[in-house]
């Protein structure tokens, strides 16, 4: 049933008192012209007229009825026609009242909540990068090493709490151009160097000499969000990135990831049995990625095997980014 039949139904069952009535007075008038056949033209002509002059009235009250539903519809003007719709209406209206200011309460707590996380992340970063600076004064190679690579860890989460909290205003500074992949991509591995070289990997980037059009620094996030997870997984061999068919591929030589875990690792807050072994997942990073890409218009999938590496790859719909 469409819309107009739906609201036609409703006005019948609302006056489904006057329709009784009328059904009644056709009743009986059929009965008195068939006990009264010698005055049955008239009572048929009786029926005529009063059965016109009822269709008409039913005509325009369905036609002001349907009027007012335009309005309670459109401009939220609702007027009330008996004490007991008056009654509702009111009803209606606290609950109504009740529930916006319920709204507004738990925006204005959910505004307070992102407000103080989007605070401490900033405060955070002191202490981080007073750290940093700390640990070149430091002469034991090794110790010097390992700690850096800790404070960068700890600066790389509180970004990503920065970023999580970022996507609920993600359209407000949105800028969508012609980027180069090359130089996004050389610009993370050269954040990242310190781990390669530590864990004595190799990196392949190769075909690169591309151009997308995304927002530059939210594909800068996703890039190094699938990086990061790839050198936690990948102790020998190395990782490979290169662009083909309007996809990036990153590609790494690590442990893998179990078939059971595949479908899930998108899911906010799962980390699997890689993130169990390791310790080292906080279950965000790639569902942060897959939340961007998303926005972007952009599509992230992944393939693994246990013992074989894993392969992300980030389709860009272009056309599809240009029509949106």
């Amino acid at each position: 049933m469409n819309k107009f039949g739906t609201i036609f139904w409703q006005y019948v069952v609302s006056r489904r008192r006057l329709v009784y009535l009328l059904v009644i007075f056709l009743v009986v008038d059929l009965v008195f012209a068939y006990l009264f056949p010698e005055t049955g033209t008239v009572f048929l002509y009786a029926t005529l007229v009063l059965g016109f002059f009822a269709l008409c009235i039913l005509i325009w009250d369905f036609a002001m009825t349907f009027q007012d539903y335009r309005k309670a519809a459109l401009y939220e003007e609702v007027e009330v026609a008996s004490p007991l719709e008056h009654l509702l209406y009111e009803k209606y209206t606290e609950e109504q009242q009740a529930r916006l200011e319920e709204g507004k309460t738990a925006q204005a707590k959910f505004n307070d909540l992102m407000d103080y996380y989007t605070l401490w992340v900033h405060q955070i970063k002191t202490p981080i990068a007073a750290s940093q600076l700390l640990v070149q004064d430091v002469e034991t190679p090794i110790v010097k090493q390992q700690m850096e690579q800790e404070l960068f860890k700890i600066d790389s989460y509180a970004n990503l709490v920065l970023q999580y909290l970022r996507l609920e205003s993600f359209h407000d500074d949105l800028v969508l151009k012609r980027v180069s992949v090359e130089d996004l991509v050389k610009e993370v591995v050269r954040k990242y160097a310190l781990f390669f070289i530590q864990k004595n990997l190799t990196v392949d980037l190769h075909d690169l000499e591309q151009e997308v059009i995304t927002d530059r620094k939210w594909l800068l996030v996703i890039i190094e969000q699938l990086l990061s997870n790839s050198l936690k997984y990948t102790s020998t061999g190395g990782i490979e990135i290169y662009f083909k068919d309007q996809t990036l591929f990153i590609k790494d030589s690590g442990i893998g990831i179990k078939n059971s875990d595949v479908l899930r690792v998108f899911e906010r807050g799962f980390s699997g049995y890689n993130g169990h072994l390791t310790q080292q997942s906080s279950g965000l990073g790639l569902y942060l990625s897959k939340k961007i890409a998303e926005q972007l218009g952009h599509r992230i999938t992944l393939h693994s095997e246990v013992g074989q590496g894993t392969t992300v790859a980030i389709r860009f719909e272009e056309k599809k980014l240009v029509m949106d």
